[in-house]
């Protein structure tokens, strides 16, 4: 069998490698297709990848004049993505929306809903014609994700799409049917949901998410130890770890948030540990608050998280990597995406509304009190993790393989 995979950076790629990997492993052949920071992480794991810029006609005045007209507002320097790349992913994407709809109304739709307007299917149908994989596999991310689903819906190719999470963002087009003939959650509530948006429920399948395998058979304890060693970080300094996400609507929330539990970790001689978001700012040119420390994006994520005493986040899917490692979590739903999470005390998150009280949070998770002992017998009653890269793959060979030439 030949599966081709595709995938952007960040949760996404943690999502897919360990199927691409374990695929391989059982014998198949795969392509991935590796968009923007998804192509470092590839590179780093010496995983064998493509780009779309591998498959675009460099010399094709339109996509170099449309490209580098995008790229003043959408190229960040230090993401691993050169200039040319971008261009190019950029140019082919926009000459896919002149394709459906002229140039005037490809600019005006631009306009309204920025790097959203695009979903280059006429683009991935091509990719998909020249590589003639038997199965398609991609996660819930929008433009070239979406259009290799929907490329391989035209063509008569079974395709996969995994929901990370929550799905709660991409409801309104997973929805149909030609986003993955099969969908993989990782929660009930997120089955409960895909029917109510009208997918049938024989092709919703719950396998959890293989990005959290990793956690299962840890010893967290010697984690911990010789990260706090690493880092000179006594075992009795309480450390709160902030896992950020960026927020196209408020661009500057993040770092908002970020000063702000700097300084209540100053105050009261916490120390703050960051993570960027790794496809979203160039870390050299961040100026993080004084007295912080950063975990960088090459380093294991688990790591920092059992290191660590307590984390914070306002949308990320960090928030569940810590949860399953059942280690306190303070959510702030502050973010015009909040809507899009659904962290709370049935996982055994501290929800707040504002950012004012993050403090009290932060105390309230960081020393014994009866909501944290409450918090705390949740997050054990939490699903284990592991055995979801398994569940996923086997559903690949058998559901989604045998679809070929029926209801495809």
């Amino acid at each position: 069998m030949k599966v081709f995979f595709c995938s952007y950076g960040g949760a996404h790629v943690s999502a897919i490698l360990p199927v691409l990997v374990e695929m391989k492993n059982r014998g198949h052949e795969s392509v991935y297709l590796a968009l923007t920071t998804a192509g470092r992480v590839a590179k780093h794991a010496s995983i064998p990848h493509v780009r779309p810029i591998d498959y675009i006609d460099l010399n094709d005045k339109d996509i170099q004049s449309w490209g580098r007209r995008l790229v003043k507002n959408h190229h960040t320097n230090g993401k691993g993505i050169s200039f040319e790349e971008s261009v190019a992913y950029l140019g082919v994407s926009f000459k896919d929306l002149v394709q459906d709809m002229g140039e005037a109304r490809a600019w005006k739709r631009y306009e309204e809903r920025g790097l959203n307007a695009f979903c280059p299917v006429h683009f991935l149908r091509k990719i998909l014609e020249k590589e003639r994989p038997d199965v398609v596999v991609a996660t819930t991310s929008p433009r070239m994700e979406k259009a290799a689903l929907r490329a391989a819906y035209q063509l008569g190719i079974p395709s996969l799409c995994m929901v990370e999470l929550f799905g709660i963002m991409e409801e309104t087009w997973l929805s149909r049917p030609d986003n993955g003939h099969v969908l993989a959650v990782s929660r009930p509530d997120v089955v409960a949901r895909m029917v109510a948006e009208g997918r049938e429920s024989k092709d919703i399948f719950l396998t959890g998410s293989p990005m959290f395998d990793q956690l299962s058979g840890l010893d967290s304890r010697m984690i911990r130890k010789k990260w706090r060693e690493r880092n000179q970080i006594s075992e009795n300094r309480k450390v709160v770890f902030w896992a950020e996400q960026p927020e196209p609507s408020d661009i500057e929330l993040p770092c908002r948030v970020r000063n702000h539990l700097a300084e209540i970790c100053r105050s009261n001689g916490w120390l703050l540990v960051i993570r960027l978001h790794p496809s979203s700012t160039d870390h050299t040119n961040e100026s993080l608050p004084q007295g912080c420390i950063q975990s960088f994006a090459q380093d294991p994520l688990i790591e920092a998280i059992h290191g660590c005493d307590v984390a914070v986040t306002l949308t990320s899917t960090v928030g569940w990597e810590v949860l399953l490692s059942k280690k306190p979590l303070l959510v702030l739903n502050i973010s015009p995406n909040s809507y899009a999470v659904t962290y709370g005390d049935a996982d055994g998150a501290l929800a707040l509304s504002t950012l004012i009280e993050a403090e009290e949070g932060l105390m309230t998770l960081l020393y014994e009190s009866e909501k944290s002992r409450q918090l705390a017998i949740l997050r054990e009653a939490l699903p284990i993790p592991g055995g979801a890269t398994d569940r996923v793959c086997n559903l690949i060979e058998t559901e989604v393989y045998l679809r070929r030439g029926s209801d495809v």
